[in-house]
């Protein structure tokens, strides 16, 4: 998947004709993926070239100036994407690019004269153009004026439950990550850097590995867990919090893995948070908090032996 920062020639060599989705797609959850699945068939049955345009900072941010957590990382929806096999990814700032551009003056500027683009595929709340004042109705339209066809995707739900990447948020935030695993369609993921730590795991008989991370959401609590290195997955239990029976501090992320013994030091690892086990609490003395680790992954062989108690994510 080719990457594009800016409108250029080079891009519109692979633009022209495409059929485009538009959108956020920060988590690339199950509504997104839908999307994604209509825009790669169309993409076929044409014979062209499949593309996203997606923005950068995250439009709430920009309009609204919310502080808002994403749920990927760049890095992260990039690899998914390229994954999924799109051809090419187009990343727009809408202060530098959109901000002033009528919802017409995006149409044909932006996706007729400097993409070609022959259809947008996009979802049923898509809003653009200057204060986001266009929705679907006035794209197709747009359309019709110059040239290009739009494919409209209905909301999924789950559950009674909208998939929606603000509801993924506060599941996540919450410790909730087997809620937020079935509207993504897999386990929440926190890429990250393994880095030497302050030792207290390996004191306590149960050594881990400290991630230092880009990701913005850390959900908070003890977690059954796997460690992704090298495309190898590896059985774990994951804390994530301020560890406070240990003097507490700057928020950490840090995993015992399973029967596994090695250096790790430097290496770039993916933990996917499966189910949460309890809540982070102080205890009275570093015995206690040993004992309750010992109980944490007992259950985690449990777990992973046996299966019962693993999340589902239909």
């Amino acid at each position: 998947m080719k990457v594009f920062c800016r409108l250029s020639p080079r891009l519109q060599k692979i633009s022209l004709n495409s059929v485009l989705a538009i959108g956020i797609f920060d988590g690339c959850h199950l509504g997104h993926q839908k999307i994604l699945k209509k825009l790669l068939a169309r993409s076929r049955q044409l014979g062209v070239s499949a593309g996203l345009m997606t923005f950068s900072p995250h439009p709430d941010r920009v309009l609204n100036r919310k502080k808002i957590s994403l749920i990927q990382t760049p890095q992260q929806k990039l690899k998914y994407l390229a994954k999924a096999g799109l051809d090419y990814c187009l990343i727009l700032s809408l202060e530098r690019d959109l901000a002033s551009l009528t919802g017409e003056e995006f149409a044909r500027e932006i996706l007729k004269k400097a993409l070609g683009i022959q259809e947008v595929v996009v979802g049923q709340n898509f809003r653009f153009g200057h204060n986001r004042r266009c929705g679907v109705r006035e794209l197709k339209v747009f359309g019709r004026r110059y040239g290009f066809r739009v494919s409209l995707i209905k909301p999924l739900g789950r559950n009674g439950q909208p998939v929606s990447s603000s509801l993924i948020r506060q599941f996540l935030q919450k410790g909730r990550v087997e809620l937020a695993a079935r509207l993504l369609g897999r386990p929440y993921e926190i890429q990250g850097l393994i880095i030497r730590g302050r030792g207290f795991g390996r004191r306590l008989g149960f050594p881990t590995i400290n991630l230092e991370t880009a990701n913005e959401i850390l959900p908070p609590g003890v977690f059954l867990a796997q460690v992704v290195i090298n495309n190898k997955t590896y059985p774990a239990v994951a804390n994530i919090g301020f560890r406070p029976t240990l003097g507490g501090g700057q928020p950490s992320v840090e995993a015992h893995l399973l029967d596994f013994s090695g250096q790790l030091y430097g290496r770039s690892v993916t933990l996917q948070l499966l189910r949460k086990l309890r809540s982070e609490r102080k205890f009275p003395s570093l015995e206690a908090l040993q004992e309750q680790i010992g109980r944490d992954v007992a259950r985690a062989r449990k777990y992973f032996q046996t299966g019962v108690g693993l999340p589902r994510l239909s």
